[in-house]
């Protein structure tokens, strides 16, 4: 290797990042010293009564607020959270106001081309400011009453009626083994720094309850950490009664007091997280905590499916921040934060920098509710990171990991042509769901070349061949994805289709963008002899590679030379959070019902007061559109059903037509591979798995049968065979 390699960022960054992380394994499996166990997974918070009372004794504030305990620094925050709510309000109508007057002078000398358009522009600013002058005019944001305040004519709603989840014959106990082709997280924190990573989900999303969540068979509302729920009559306002059993992993109640903890903690500087304020200021436009178990959320307009979106609100638990302060990400870079639902991080089954280990939470408050009785059965949940796929194929095929993906199709077809399989042991399953795609793709960076030019972006669209890449690679199994959003039903824009590849129109695309002129290898220029050269950076996955080898041999032929590069995931995940790759093989995970364009698309997110890219958001793109931004608001407030698949249809072509995203593949189906003894449920409400989940495991609703386990092994020892199957679950009929 050269010296200059040696030295390159690239290289000094990728061996900073392992060294930093062998020295974390090295102090968490050696436990070096007290320093790594204060700061690591197994770490225990002190006792509620170290952190200091959150309001002053003469506060005016009901008396069951007064005993609470709060983390470092929450005391005023309630006033200064309200000041700072409607100092963003009186900023928000000033310009809006400015905006109007602007508009109005624009009418004063119309255009017929021009005065429908300016009109409508009028009326959606006016309406949007006075929208916020009525907010304001409510007062504080988060206010504490007590129970005597409550409406008299609320409707409770307890959610009972719908059909039970999983199988009453399920198993409790064993360890499912699975491998994830990933790197190990950077972190474990919920919320901060690269919380938002693609292995939070296995750790927090798909584990933690929220107040109300959707029946996954019948996408009604059920009881989540919620034992009821109310609507005020006009909407907005959505009523909560906490569920006085609902614990934390650590055995801590959850009370009202974590939903103002989690305000505080998450939009506070100390976090460094620029997503959650915007987030509070935008979703909510009130709390209201009526006692430790009631509480209300009012939404800044009536919308679809409000319950689940008031029952959004976080929550974290209070006392696990007890030592929160200016230093949080990293005193907490390591601490697994406590969950409401069935499993949490076992420190001492973990193995820093190679394996997460989730144990089933001990006398779980939810064990015998109606909807998650049959859940959460294996007693352990073991994820070792792999980046090898051959090295996860050879584990699953001894028999070392339980279940194995098999979204590539040379796997699928041949990889799986294996005796373990013809002996009917390991069963292949193809299960047709209904969860919202992920906007799998090539994500653009529009804040540098090339991509900062529309005409160059439309060109890089038309001179990808990706149907070739399902054809070749994927059997035509796939299929090309559309609109960013595809998967939520009737709120998918149906019209949306992705360019097709056409060498004709991407060099008419890309002279438009000035590069006129040809190398003698074909590769456009410019006059200035900028090259038409694309750097493409995914996370190591050889099938991107497999992928990029296809796409970039008909991109020559567009004038495009395609370049690419794989590295570690964190790295990855860093280069593109912080807007410093070209073009990227990326995707975000979505939940239905409603999809939010808002944290990938508003301006607000792409750059900084001073015009650069804003690092560490979820607008990787750096889109930064007026109009795009104003179709996601009215999207958000959109107060009927029929309004909000129009808007959500007019925020999918937007989105389309800035060219910020190439759609890539995406499926209809998840397929798998399994040992035998993985079981599913088979009642008359649950057939396999609800479709309204993306991978089936994501469910918990599967268990391990020790009796099936035996015999295959046994089987195996001896030579016998079992009837070769081949699992395929359809969508429910009624669906």
């Amino acid at each position: 290797m050269s010296k200059s390699r040696l030295l390159s960022p690239r290289f000094l960054l990728r061996l900073g990042s392992l060294l930093l992380l062998a020295g974390v394994v090295v102090c968490s499996l050696l436990s070096c010293n007290d320093e790594a166990a204060r700061r690591g997974v197994g770490w225990i918070p002190p006792a509620g009564e170290t952190m200091p009372l959150g309001f002053a004794e003469d506060a005016n504030v009901p008396n069951y607020v007064r005993c609470w305990r709060m983390p470092p620094g929450f005391r005023g925050f309630p006033k200064q959270w309200n000041e700072r709510v409607q100092s963003h309000l009186d900023a928000q109508i000033g310009r809006l106001d400015e905006q109007i007057q602007h508009v109005k002078q624009r009418l004063t000398h119309p255009t017929a081309a021009d005065e429908g358009a300016v009109r409508a522009r009028l009326h959606l600013l006016e309406s949007e400011a006075e929208q916020l002058r009525e907010r304001r005019q409510i007062g504080d944001y988060l206010i504490f009453l007590t129970e005597k305040d409550l409406p008299d004519n609320l409707q409770w709603v307890c959610g009972e009626a719908e059909p039970e989840l999983g199988d009453p014959a399920a198993i409790k106990g064993g360890t499912l083994r699975l491998a994830l082709q990933r790197s190990f997280p950077n972190t474990l924190r919920v919320f901060g720094p690269n919380s938002n990573n693609s292995t939070r989900r296995y750790i927090y999303d798909d584990i933690d309850l929220p107040l109300v969540r959707l029946h996954p068979g019948t996408r009604k509302l059920i009881p989540g950490t919620a034992d009821r729920w109310a609507i005020s009559p006009g909407g907005r306002t959505i009523y909560f009664h906490i569920d006085p059993a609902a614990r934390f992993s650590n055995g801590d109640a959850l009370t009202t007091r974590d939903f103002v903890a989690s305000l505080f903690l998450r939009t506070s500087p100390h976090s460094a997280e620029p997503f959650y304020p915007d987030f509070y200021l935008t979703n909510f436009e009130r709390i209201a905590i009526y006692s430790n178990h009631v509480l209300a959320v009012t939404l800044p307009t009536p919308r679809p499916y409000a319950a689940y979106y008031a029952g959004s609100l976080p929550n974290v638990c209070t006392r696990f921040y007890a030592e929160y302060g200016p230093d949080y990400p990293e005193r907490y870079l390591w601490r697994a934060a406590p969950v409401t639902g069935g499993y949490t991080v076992d420190a001492d089954q973990t193995v820093m920098g190679s394996k997460l280990v989730l144990s089933r939470v001990k006398n779980w408050w939810a064990a015998d509710r109606r909807y998650t009785r049959h859940t959460c059965n294996v007693d352990h949940i073991s994820y070792t990171f792999i980046t090898e796929a051959s090295k996860i194929r050879e584990l699953f095929r001894i028999g070392e990991l339980d279940a194995i993906s098999g979204r590539d199709a040379d796997f699928w077809y041949e990889g799986l042509e294996i005796p373990p399989v013809h002996a009917g042991m390991i069963r292949r399953v193809i299960f047709q769901n209904e969860w919202p795609r992920n906007c799998f793709g090539f994500h653009l960076n529009c804040s540098a070349p090339p991509f900062d030019n529309l005409d160059a972006r439309r060109g890089f669209h038309y001179a990808l061949n990706v149907q070739e890449v399902i054809d070749t690679l994927f059997r035509g199994d796939y299929r090309r994805a559309s609109s960013y959003f595809s998967g939520f039903g009737e709120f998918t824009n149906p019209h949306i289709r992705a360019l097709p590849f056409d060498p004709a129109r991407a060099r008419a695309c890309f002279a438009a963008a000035g590069y006129t002129e040809e190398d003698d290898d074909g590769i456009l220029r410019k006059n200035d002899g900028t090259r038409l050269q694309v750097m493409v950076s995914s996370r190591v996955d050889p099938t991107y590679a497999a992928a990029m080898s296809i796409l970039k041999a008909d991109a020559a032929r567009c004038g495009l030379d395609l370049q690419f590069e794989q590295m570690d995931d964190t790295i990855f995940y860093l280069k593109v959070k912080n807007k410093n790759y070209s073009a990227c093989i990326f995707s975000w995970g979505f939940s239905p019902p409603v999809p939010d364009a808002a944290p990938f698309f508003l301006s607000q997110y792409a750059y900084d007061a001073d015009g650069k890219p804003l690092p560490g958001t979820s607008n990787i793109t750096a889109t930064a559109s007026p109009e795009l931004d104003r179709a996601i608001l009215e999207a958000r407030s959109a107060p009927t059903l029929p309004m909000a698949i129009r808007a959500q249809n007019r925020v999918q072509q937007l989105i389309a037509d800035s060219c910020a995203w190439v759609p890539g593949w995406s499926s209809r189906f998840w397929r798998f591979a399994q040992w035998r003894w993985l079981c599913w449920p088979n009642t008359e409400d649950t057939r396999f798995c609800p479709p309204l989940y993306y991978d089936p495991l994501d469910s918990h609703l599967y268990w391990i049968d020790p009796k099936l386990m035996q015999e295959t092994q046994r089987a195996r020892a001896e030579g016998r065979r079992f009837p070769e199957a081949e699992l395929l679950i359809p969508l429910p009929a009624k669906s």
